[in-house]
């Protein structure tokens, strides 16, 4: 299982045209900012290319996939034995976080990873608020990674509330 050989792939989906941008996030994302994280697989939210039309199809996903002999297990893609999510930009907030994303290294690879302050907020949202990730949010915040006034700014824009006390 390697990570690295994960990454390389993904970077691999954007050549190939099939996604427009990618970075990590979820627990691997937390690896670049904080502590290590135990995770077993890879979080990878994506731009999709423009559709031409209302509806987002991930079929050409599964293709590539087939075509580069990776098998499909439930929700994820197995690339180089490593168990990847590919997770479609899903809102504002999450396609802000794709573009604003840092590229890092990871053993020599060059890796695109959201930020902190979007790692965050993606946190916040509703749909995402668990005791998990709120764990999380206090770990980046002790951490010393995050700019505060970046971070208060994306908490305002998409109407997130920080954890009291922080």
């Amino acid at each position: 299982m390697s990570f690295r050989e994960a990454i390389v792939a993904v970077g691999q989906l954007r050549e190939d045209g099939v996604i427009a941008e990618y970075a990590v996030g979820g627990a691997m994302a937390m690896v670049f900012w904080a502590e290590p994280v135990a995770t077993y697989d890879l979080d990878v939210f994506v731009l999709l290319p423009a559709a031409s039309g209302p509806l987002v199809s991930l079929a050409p996903l599964y293709q590539w996939a087939t075509r580069q002999g990776y098998a499909v297990q439930d929700e994820h893609i197995v690339m180089e034995g490593v168990p990847v999510q590919v997770i479609p930009a899903h809102n504002d907030l999450a396609e802000e976080a794709v573009r604003e994303a840092v590229t890092l290294e990871m053993e020599g690879t060059p890796v695109r990873v959201i930020r902190p302050e979007h790692l965050i907020a993606l946190y916040l949202e509703p749909s995402a608020r668990t005791r998990k990730r709120l764990e999380r949010v206090a770990t980046l915040l002790e951490g010393g990674v995050v700019d505060r006034p970046r971070l208060d700014a994306i908490v305002n824009r998409y109407g997130l509330t920080l954890p009291a006390g922080t």
